[in-house]
């Protein structure tokens, strides 16, 4: 890869020197530069995760140190060799994968810090948090953590966390892809039967109907992918699926959690919720519980504002308040990055001035967001996501009561 870089690698001896070094790490951190897995007042959920033993705490940090070591050493060989076989399956070989790595960090050198690991309860797999910083820069990448699963009496990495296929963008990087065909389909709401009033049918879908779509993504070789993939093809060349898409589930709402996410973990889907971070733990809506596990389990969340304002008819002051608040909120519950946006009723592109639209796009990239997600793009519907426009990316809604054959025809349609 041939990355100069520097390292600071925390390694634990035992369980008490683990609680000594986050004393330190906290002390020498002051509100936001403290990374957010140690801040202590957001628990991850019960059940989500458990404790690992002494001996499997040690090795899992290891396992992660190694790996890192190998990435800031530019060993591309070592690093290559420490992924499980499907993990690598997603690259054309070791030199792709280098060549992703040295288009994202270039000659960065890094520093890293290691959290405490943990199991993912239910999934059998390690997760380790990790923050990265650069020496030349202020800049500091946390999460998503590193994924360690068993593998031939050893760990191996799963996911590379903030050096995989979901990590954040950095800075502001030219293209390398003009266009992607990715699909981002639209969803509200989730029940076992359509609700009576037309216009909440048409916002839900029922479990069964959800089942089959998922089912007709499967096989027709779709696979789902986190919005961040998107624009690490568009940046980095970040290899996709033959067909990519993308389910995004608008405003967080409670039924999400009860009726979709169980479908997701069974058969092996990903999704995006969009969150109003304001509504969170509010009746109808995710509690900030459920979106802990809906995270450690690779559920992607992204900002819809604080309180699904119209931005475009917010002062200033206002809108630049609910896209900053939002996305640091998402930051410090979920311990992961926050870079992408969905607009609140499609504004500013659904009918606001020119001058409201680029008011919002100079906000969006003033409080740090890479890219954003338009409403419907139709009929007819767009695929086709664009590089040079990087906050209207197009999206496709599904609508209660519609058939596969019709749910299948949106995302195919003629482009």
């Amino acid at each position: 890869m041939g990355l100069p870089a520097a390292r600071r690698t925390v390694r634990l001896g035992s369980l008490p020197a683990l609680a000594a070094l986050t004393s330190m790490l906290l002390a020498a951190c002051v509100n936001d530069e403290a990374p957010p897995w140690a801040r202590q007042a957001t628990p991850s959920p019960e059940g989500t995760v458990s404790p690992l033993s002494e001996a499997e705490l040690r090795d899992a940090t290891r396992t992660a140190a190694r790996f890192l070591d190998a990435f800031v050493d530019g060993d591309t060989e070592s690093f290559w060799g420490m992924l499980l076989p499907e993990t690598r399956a997603r690259w054309a070989g070791e030199q792709a994968l280098g060549g992703f790595l040295e288009r994202k960090f270039g000659p960065r050198r890094l520093l890293y810090e290691l959290g405490e690991p943990a199991r993912l309860t239910g999934a059998g797999s390690i997760a380790v948090p990790v923050t990265i910083d650069f020496e030349d820069s202020a800049h500091r990448l946390t999460g998503p953590p590193l994924l360690l699963a068993p593998h031939e009496d050893s760990l191996a990495v799963a996911d590379a966390g903030p050096l995989g296929p979901s990590g954040p963008i950095i800075g502001t990087p030219s293209p390398v892809r003009a266009e992607i065909d990715a699909p981002v389909l639209i969803y509200h709401h989730f029940a076992p039967q359509l609700p009576a009033d037309h216009k909440q049918a048409l916002d839900t879908v029922t479990i069964a109907a959800f089942a089959d779509q998922l089912s007709w993504l499967a096989q027709n070789g779709y696979t789902t992918i986190a919005v961040a993939e998107i624009f690490n093809a568009f940046y980095y060349d970040l290899p996709l699926p033959a067909r990519p898409v993308v389910l995004v589930f608008d405003d967080g709402y409670a039924d999400v959690y009860q009726h979709a996410f169980p479908l997701l973990r069974e058969r092996g889907f990903g999704a995006t919720v969009a969150a109003i971070t304001g509504a969170m733990g509010q009746p109808g809506y995710l509690t900030w519980e459920q979106a802990e596990e809906m995270s450690a389990f690779g559920v992607e969340f992204v900002s819809h504002t604080a309180s699904h304002a119209n931005l475009a008819a917010a002062t200033r002051d206002q809108a630049r308040a609910e896209l900053a608040d939002s996305r640091r909120v998402l930051e410090e519950r979920l311990r992961r990055p926050a870079q992408f946006f969905v607009y609140p009723y499609g504004e500013p592109f659904t009918s606001e001035s020119d001058e409201a639209r680029q008011m919002v796009l100079d906000l969006l990239r003033e409080t740090g967001y890479a890219g954003a997600l338009l409403t419907a793009s139709g009929p007819p519907y767009v695929s086709i996501q664009k590089a040079d426009a990087p906050y209207q990316l197009h999206r496709i809604p599904v609508s209660g009561g519609e058939t596969v054959e019709r749910f299948a025809a949106s995302i195919t349609a003629p482009r």
